[in-house]
C-alpha cells in the first residue's frame, strides 16, 4: 500500500477485465508485485529526503530484490530468461512503480537492455542477459550537446582497424544511470558515416563520466559520458552496421508507452493523496465541504488519467504486435500522457495547501519528476511533430491507394 493508504491496484482493477491477454493469474501477480514493492520501500525508503547516492543504492537493492522474487522478469520472454508473461504486464507494473515513486521506473523489466535481448549477437546476449535479469541496469547513450531529437547529427564516430574492430570517440550528454549501469548501448556514426549502435561494458577504461544534476528523476546519476577510443568487436554491434535509426524507432515505440504509464502512476498517486487530505479535513470539520473547483479538478484529473492510461496500454500492445502504427502511438501517447500527468498535478497540488510546496514533500517531488519527463525519452514538441508527420504520411498513403 502507498503512504496515502491507497494503491495503484485500485486504479487498475476496472481496466484489467478489458485488457486482452491479461489472465487472472497475471492480475494477481501485478497485485503481489505492488505488495512486495511496498514492503521493500518500507525497508529501503527512496524519498527525496534521502541523499542521492544512498537513494541510488537503495533503488538498486529494490531492483535486485524484485529480481530474486521473480518480479523483475514477469513480462520478459522465457527466451530472454524471464517468466514469459504478456508484455502488457510491464506497462501495468510501470504504472504501479510510478504510483509509488517515479524513481522506481527502472525497478523491473529489461529497460533499454531490451535492445540487447532483441538485436545482440549470441556472445553478447549470453554475457549480459543473465545479469540484466538478475538486476543489473542497462544505460542508453544517444543525446549529444545539440540535443537528442537530432540523432542524424550525431558526432560520436567510429574508426575502423585492419583486424575488423572499431574504436569509438565522442561525448554523450544527459545520460541516465551514468554510474549505475553495468552496460551501455551507444549510438554513433560508423566508419561509413551511417548511424549504428554498439554494446559497451560500463567498466571499459575508455569511458569517462562527468556528473550533472537534473531538476527531477534524481534516483539515478545523470551526466556526460565521454568515449576515448573505446574498442568494439564486430559482435558488439547491434543488428547490422547502419541500422541505428531503425533500432531507435522500433525500441522507443515499445519504451515510450512504458514511460507514459509511469508518469500516469505518479499523477494517480498525487490524485489519491490530495483527495484523502481533502476528505480528512472535511471529516475533521476544518472545512465545511470541498469547494466545487476542487471537486471539478479531482473529477477531471480522474477521467484524464484513466483515458491516457488506456491509450498508453493500447500503444504498448501495438508495439508488441509490430503494428505499423506503433511508432506514431508511442510518440503521441508518451507526450500526451506526460502532459496529462503534469496538468493534473499542477491543478491538484494547490488543493493540498502549503504542504504541497514544501521542498522534499512527495507532492513537490512528483511535480519535479514529471517536469523532468517532459524532456527525458523524447522532448514533446519533437514527439508531437513526429506524430503529425506520420499522420500526414498515412493520409498520403490512403489517398494514393484510393486513386490507384
Amino acid at each position: 500500500m502507498s503512504i496515502n493508504g491507497h494503491s495503484a491496484a485500485v486504479w487498475l482493477a476496472p481496466l484489467l477485465p478489458s485488457l486482452p491477454g491479461v489472465a487472472e493469474l497475471d492480475a494477481l501477480r501485478v497485485g503481489r508485485f505492488e505488495d512486495t514493492l511496498a514492503n521493500l520501500l518500507s525497508r529501503y525508503p527512496v524519498s527525496s529526503r534521502v541523499e542521492p547516492r544512498v537513494r541510488s543504492r537503495r533503488l538498486a537493492r529494490i531492483r535486485r530484490a524484485l529480481a530474486t522474487g521473480g518480479f523483475l522478469g514477469l513480462a520478459v520472454s522465457a527466451r530472454d530468461g524471464g517468466c514469459g508473461g504478456p508484455a502488457i504486464v510491464q506497462a501495468l507494473m510501470q504504472f504501479t512503480c510510478g504510483y509509488h515513486d517515479a524513481d522506481l521506473r527502472d525497478a523491473t523489466g529489461l529497460g533499454h537492455g531490451r535492445l540487447i535481448a532483441q538485436h545482440a549477437a549470441l556472445p553478447v546476449r549470453e554475457r549480459w542477459l543473465s545479469r540484466l535479469i538478475a538486476g543489473d541496469l542497462a544505460g542508453i547513450a544517444i543525446t549529444e550537446s545539440h540535443g537528442g531529437s537530432q540523432v542524424h547529427a550525431t558526432t560520436t564516430a567510429a574508426t575502423a582497424h585492419p583486424d575488423g574492430t572499431w574504436t569509438v570517440v565522442g561525448t554523450k550528454t544527459w545520460i541516465s544511470r551514468l554510474n549505475e549501469a553495468a552496460v551501455f548501448i551507444v549510438f554513433f556514426k560508423d566508419p561509413a558515416g551511417r548511424l549504428s549502435a554498439g554494446v559497451i561494458d560500463a567498466a571499459d577504461r575508455g569511458l569517462e563520466r562527468h556528473p550533472a544534476v537534473p531538476c527531477g528523476l534524481t534516483g539515478w546519476a545523470w551526466g556526460e559520458l565521454r568515449l576515448h577510443d573505446v574498442r568494439l568487436r564486430p559482435c558488439d554491434i547491434l543488428c547490422r552496421p547502419g541500422e541505428g535509426m531503425a533500432l531507435l524507432r522500433s525500441h522507443f515505440a515499445h519504451y515510450r508507452p512504458l514511460v507514459a504509464a509511469t508518469a500516469l502512476g505518479v499523477a494517480a498517486a498525487v490524485h489519491d493523496t490530495v483527495a484523502a487530505q481533502l476528505s480528512e479535513r472535511w471529516s475533521a470539520g476544518i472545512i465545511s465541504k470541498p469547494r466545487d473547483n476542487a471537486l471539478i479538478a479531482l473529477g477531471r484529473a480522474y477521467a484524464q488519467i484513466n483515458a491516457a492510461l488506456l491509450a498508453a496500454l493500447t500503444a504498448q500492445q501495438l508495439a508488441e504486435s509490430d503494428d505499423h502504427r506503433a511508432e506514431i502511438w508511442g510518440c503521441a501517447i508518451k507526450a500526451h500522457a506526460v502532459d496529462v500527468a503534469n496538468a493534473a498535478v499542477a491543478d491538484l497540488v494547490p488543493l493540498a495547501g502549503a504542504g504541497g510546496c514544501a521542498v522534499g514533500s512527495p507532492l513537490e517531488k512528483a511535480g519535479r519528476d514529471l517536469r523532468a519527463l517532459l524532456y527525458a525519452d523524447g522532448i514533446h514538441d519533437s514527439l508531437y511533430r513526429a506524430a503529425g508527420r506520420a499522420v500526414m504520411n498515412l493520409s498520403r498513403v490512403s489517398q494514393q491507394r484510393e486513386s490507384a
